[in-house]
């Protein structure tokens, strides 16, 4: 009774809780209170046993005791009955108190109180070493992502001759279990714009909300809050991809089924993009119509060389679009410096947008490769990202192009004859925010709106080439993957023992060390010279209560007494009779 607390004290203790099994887990979890009233009794049962053991242990040295050469006094007796029955034998009078207020008899007063305040606390010591709760363990995550910020000439050579981004749409490619598109249009068209969208909702109400990507790969969309910065997140819950990061600890299909809740933090790597729009007088447009009986299109580029830049629209000669008063007409051009910006051109069609949108023309500065805390919660399946300060040049250049490729499909599939999803999207977000135009003339606080939806856009489709560049043939090499490591929090059901469990375990072990106590005196009277007894040696087992303490009373029993035999002659009577006659 006194080492097996310590001992289960310590297993829990070393392996820094135990985790308990995933089923019965389930059935404590789910009836609380039937689990309270089991270990209850279970620790009432324990603390009887224990009260049983002590009570033998103080009757045990008590008879030890009273046979002891020294007679034993009354009150000695008195204490070892208090502490039997763990009951105060004493009045409360003022000559009680008096009475136990000496140099000897204090200290056994104070000793049977401190005992029978103990002995309650007996159930709440095992209650709380035995009582099931929800505890925290640590593990570490590791994984791999795309590095877009390597330098090395392999993984430079191998990104230069991706084109991913066409405009030929249709092409699907599985990976993984998901199904992966390198259009940006028709399927990618809502995430791209909630993308944008949410961008413009964090500017304008200095908060974020939670946008949901269908297109990233989880069965019910990976849910972030805020703008998906660039980053694939990895992990458990993240996209599943051959780079996904491993968690040790949840290996184990057992203890992964026994976790409750989890949070995971790992260090990914996104982008830190700057997009800053004007309006200009002009656009540098050049375009075809295509007239027919039910409606016009418009095959359109922009001559990017006359503009003093280089095409950043690989592979795409024209893009073709509705003409209607709902068109929106756009090119990206590369500036010829090895950091390169692009300049956007977006330009109104017929009559309203022609108007309301005008001729518009945004930079986008050097992209660079940013390091974010990303982190997930299991209760709100939620991603989020914290930028740190961690910022390197983006090294992908054909990236940003593609990129440029994408926002252009975007803008084309985006609008038909009735209506602009991009456009609009702008402009009701304007009439909420801002004042209405006047005049039909395109307000200057419009411009953020553009920019925020940009740049919202384009870190969306980051985020999707990370995870189609991983899907490529040929795969990347190993020196444009980049090293994850963050750390997971899981939450799970069994023991966990703290240092407070140090201080319930306290009383239980003063009672256990005075029954070991109580019984050890008893075996060391008994061998260092109890009193044998035998029938012709009687002798007083205890003094009067009434004996003065000063006085000194005679141990006779260190006197020996001995007994002498008595030698008896036998007389011859016959002879004596005979000479008397």
């Amino acid at each position: 009774m006194l080492v097996w607390p310590w001992i289960f004290f310590g297993v829990v203790w070393a392996k820094r809780g135990v985790q308990m099994d995933n089923h019965i887990s389930k059935v404590v979890r789910n009836h609380p209170q039937a689990t309270t009233y089991f270990i209850t009794f279970i620790c009432s049962i324990n603390s009887l046993i224990i009260g049983e053991l002590f009570s033998l242990a103080i009757i045990r040295f008590a008879q030890e005791l009273v046979t002891y050469r020294k007679p034993t006094r009354p009150f000695h007796l008195t204490v070892l009955l208090a502490f039997r029955r763990q009951t105060w034998p004493w009045g409360k009078s003022v000559r009680d108190a008096k009475y136990l207020m000496t140099k000897d008899r204090w200290w056994p007063a104070l000793s049977v109180v401190i005992c029978a305040l103990i002995f309650p606390h007996l159930i709440s010591s095992t209650t709380t070493l035995l009582t099931p709760t929800s505890f925290n363990r640590t593990a570490l995550v590791t994984g791999y992502e795309l590095d877009f910020s390597s330098t090395v000439p392999e993984c430079l050579s191998w990104s230069e001759n991706l084109t991913l981004a066409t405009s030929t749409c249709g092409e699907w490619q599985l990976f993984n279990g998901l199904a992966l598109n390198a259009c940006f249009g028709g399927s990618q068209l809502v995430d791209l714009l909630d993308a944008g969208r949410g961008k413009v909702m964090e500017s304008l109400m200095n908060n974020t909300e939670i946008l949901t990507f269908v297109q990233l790969g989880a069965k019910n969309g990976l849910h972030f809050k805020g703008s998906v910065q660039g980053i694939l997140p990895i992990g458990p819950n993240g996209v599943p991809t051959s780079y996904n990061a491993h968690v040790s600890s949840l290996s184990n299909p057992d203890v992964a089924a026994g976790v409750i809740l989890y949070d995971y933090t790992v260090n990914q790597q996104g982008l830190k993009s700057n997009v800053s729009c004007s309006y200009a007088q002009t656009n540098p447009f050049n375009g075809t119509l295509l007239e027919s009986s039910v409606a016009s299109t418009i095959i359109y580029n922009v001559n990017c060389t006359a503009q003093g830049k280089t095409d950043a629209l690989i592979n795409v000669p024209t893009f073709k679009s509705t003409w209607t008063n709902n068109t929106l007409l756009y090119w990206a051009c590369r500036d010829e410096i090895p950091t390169a910006s692009y300049t956007i051109y977006l330009a109104g069609g017929l009559g309203y947008y022609g108007h309301l949108v005008g001729n518009i023309i945004c930079v986008v500065n050097p992209i660079q490769s940013t390091m974010y805390s990303v982190m997930y919660r299991s209760t709100e399946d939620i991603f989020t990202a914290t930028e740190t300060n961690a910022s390197s040049p983006f090294r992908f250049s054909t990236l940003i192009n593609n990129a440029m490729v994408g926002l252009g499909q975007l803008i084309s599939d985006s609008q038909n004859y009735d209506a602009n999803l991009f456009v609009e999207t702008i402009l009701d977000l304007g009439l909420k925010f801002f004042d209405p135009p006047v005049d039909l003339r395109p307000p200057r606080q419009y411009l953020s709106l553009y920019e925020q939806m940009i740049q919202g856009i384009i870190e969306y489709e980051v985020t999707y080439f990370r995870l189609s560049y991983i899907a490529h043939n040929p795969a990347p090499p190993p020196s444009c993957r980049n090293t994850v490591t963050g750390q997971l929090r899981y939450e799970v059901y069994g023991w966990l023992m703290t240092n407070a469990n140090i201080g319930f375990l306290i009383p239980i072990t003063i009672i256990n060390l005075g029954a070991l106590f109580a019984l050890y005196q008893a075996m060391t009277i008994a061998k260092d010279g109890g009193y044998v007894f035998h029938p012709s040696h009687p002798r007083p087992v205890m003094y009067d209560e009434h004996i003065d303490e000063g006085e000194q009373v005679p141990d006779e029993w260190m006197h020996k007494v001995s007994i002498r035999p008595t030698t008896v002659r036998s007389l011859n009577l016959p002879q004596v009779l005979g000479a008397s006659d």
